[in-house]
């Protein structure tokens, strides 16, 4: 059973790496498979896709870890002031401690609602869009203490209107 976070054999890792270098230089991926030993172009792709994602991977891992380390050393300097109430300290260790979160994933995705409203064909289009104006209009009055009279002034409207 092979491990998707097992480290390579350096044979794979030698394969792999010729490959990017083969597709660099612009060779088919059947080429590729002929010139690295794979059965055809699917696993010269594979080894492409795999060698790929580990070369731009562990890069980031690794700028990610030294910036953790970063951020629990400077937490370290201020943490003794924090504790004492100086506030300007605590401040600094509540940003480091966010952007420590943010790297690593911790925080949980923010939701986002959203309501539509559709129109439906059943009325006339020029009812609703009366009927919309009104209820923009009784938004703006709610503001200014009018919506009593936007209210009787649609009502009217729409009256006349059917």
């Amino acid at each position: 059973m092979a491990f998707h976070n097992a480290v390579p054999e350096p044979e794979q890792i030698d394969r792999e790496l010729r490959v990017l270098e083969l597709r660099r230089m612009g060779y088919t991926w059947q080429k590729i498979a002929d010139s690295v030993g794979y059965a055809d172009h699917t696993g010269a792709y594979a080894a492409y896709k795999r060698a790929m994602k580990r070369t731009l991977q562990q890069p980031a891992d690794e700028l990610r870890s030294q910036e953790v380390d970063r951020i629990d050393n400077l937490q370290l300097i201020l943490w003794d002031q924090a504790v004492t109430g100086d506030v300007k300290a605590i401040m600094a260790i509540i940003k480091l401690m966010e952007r420590r979160a943010k790297l690593l994933g911790l925080d949980a995705p923010v939701r986002i609602e959203q309501e539509v409203t559709t129109w439906t064909g059943e009325d006339s289009i020029d009812r609703a869009v009366k009927d919309l104006a009104a209820l923009l209009q009784a938004n703006d009055a709610d503001s200014t203490g009018e919506s009593a009279m936007a209210e009787s002034t649609s009502e009217s409207e729409s009256t006349t209107a059917e």
